[in-house]
């Protein structure tokens, strides 16, 4: 990720598997991550948190810190992060028969 320009706390994960809503200031490849306005809310002042704060409810809060919860279980869980390094091994070692089905083995 470093790489690419940015590398997001590990915390900004554990939150929203949690379900907890998160206003977050912006940054490059936010989403790729999470869509914003839908799993995560951008604060770029900080009336811009009070704002987020003061005029959404606690159920919609609560949509936004489910719906980021599934997209890391859908996502962005150590198993997909594990399926993608073997992925890029495989590239490398010009081979695919190193790849597993994590879905599957996360399930037992």
């Amino acid at each position: 990720m470093v790489e690419n320009g940015y590398s997001p706390s590990v915390r900004l994960f554990e939150a929203a598997a949690c379900a907890i809503p998160i206003i977050s200031d912006s940054w490059p490849g936010l989403e790729e991550f999470f869509r914003p306005g839908r799993e995560i809310l951008i604060a770029r002042s900080t009336s811009d948190v009070l704002g987020w704060l003061h005029y959404l409810d606690d159920l919609e809060m609560r949509q936004i810190g489910v719906r980021a919860r599934l997209r890391v279980l859908q996502h962005h869980i150590a198993g997909h992060r594990a399926e993608e390094l073997e992925t890029h091994v495989a590239e490398v070692l010009g081979s695919t028969s190193i790849q597993r089905d994590w879905h599957r083995e996360l399930a037992v």
